[in-house]
């Protein structure tokens, strides 16, 4: 459902408006004054604001430029409403950066089709952005790992062939089996690297959720400062064989994601639980869960914490968790929020079971 910020002194045209969008589906939030309409923005993010030009406290003009000007309210479309024929108002408005203007006595079906046209026009431009984004990270990763693949053959190669020589029941094969088990975890680790700005599902394989947790933790701890007082990190995986059939790289993608996320809820103190286990209610399905106990998600925007660009953080991107939340769904899995009973937001995701042989396990560093 979609949120629309209506802020018009006008108790009559609030009605109407209002009567217009809720027998659509939209959901409607008002104002009657100006100077709160920023704030009010801030706290519920919604996917339109439409403004009149005419307020007690202010002018749209005006307010229409402090939302531009507002980092957090600046990428949020806006409909100006204005008199018919008040061809200078049209002006003033786009000139101040609406998106766009519509008579009050319009017709229901204009008024609703410019409507639907912003939100949807709002929503395509973030996912391309998001994709341009995507690409170019791809590009300048896929040049990395070229550059460490080759000498890493190098080294495994030359390992194989050291042991090939000198056989097994010498001093150094120890220090050989070493060296091959290393580069055997960083090349399976550089293509789950490459599988993180991989499109599709088309490379999933029957993978041990286990082993991914702990992978995933591993990774994100090493790029953490251990310098820094930080939440504790907790796993819990009582049970091993947990199998699924995913692409590992995107799901530590997913995972590295939600234990970040709620890192950042807890800055400095705090728990952050990561557990894999079976559904308790559905036993087909591997449930994996990420949760904190900071202060949660406000109820009112639990809906749209998965939206592109949506974000209640001052300096965040607004797409990692739109990120994982589709990279789920392409693996063929669920990815679910709530607030807990006990504080704090849980995210849990959800794959269907998948038998798995006892070669199947990823190497351990």
């Amino acid at each position: 459902m979609s949120t629309v910020l209506l802020v018009d002194d006008s108790p009559l045209d609030r009605v109407r408006m209002r009567t217009i969008l809720t027998r659509t589906g939209y959901e409607v939030v008002e104002l009657s004054r100006g100077a709160e309409a920023v704030a009010r923005a801030r706290e519920i993010r919604p996917h339109l604001v439409i403004l009149d030009i005419n307020l007690p406290d202010t002018d749209g003009h005006t307010l229409c430029r402090a939302i531009r000007a507002d980092p957090e309210c600046s990428g949020i479309p806006v409909l100006m409403l204005t008199i018919q024929g008040q061809a200078a108002d049209v002006i003033a408005g786009l000139e101040a950066g609406a998106d766009d203007y519509v008579a009050k006595d319009e017709a229901h079906e204009v008024i609703l089709a410019r409507i639907r046209k912003l939100i949807e026009y709002r929503q395509m431009a973030t996912s391309w952005v998001l994709n341009e984004q995507l690409a170019q990270v791809g590009r300048l990763l896929a040049g990395i790992v070229h550059e460490i693949r080759s000498p890493l053959s190098v080294i495994r190669g030359n390992a194989e062939l050291l042991k090939l020589i000198n056989g097994t029941d010498q001093p150094t094969t120890p220090y050989v089996d070493a060296i091959l088990r290393g580069t055997q975890l960083l090349q399976v680790r550089l293509e789950h690297l490459m599988s993180t700005v991989r499109r599709g599902g088309n490379n999933r394989v029957a993978s041990e959720i286990g082993t991914l947790v702990r992978e995933a933790t591993d990774l994100f701890f090493r790029g953490t400062d251990v310098r820094r007082s930080q939440p504790k990190l907790v796993v819990d995986v009582p049970h091993r064989n947990l199998g699924a059939l995913v692409d590992p790289g995107r799901v530590i993608q997913v995972l590295l994601n939600l234990i970040g996320n709620s890192f950042d809820a807890l800055g400095q103190e705090g728990q952050v639980t990561i557990r894999a286990d079976l559904d308790p209610i559905e036993p087909t399905l591997v449930a994996i869960s990420v949760e904190d106990n900071g202060p949660g998600v406000p109820p009112h925007l639990l809906s749209r914490v998965f939206e592109p660009f949506f974000t209640t953080k001052t300096n965040g991107s607004g797409y990692g968790l739109y990120l994982a939340s589709e990279i789920v769904r392409e693996q063929g899995g669920t990815l679910r929020v709530e607030n807990r009973d006990e504080g704090g937001a849980r995210f849990t995701v959800r794959f269907p079971t998948v038998a798995l042989s006892h070669h199947m396990s990823l190497p351990h560093g």
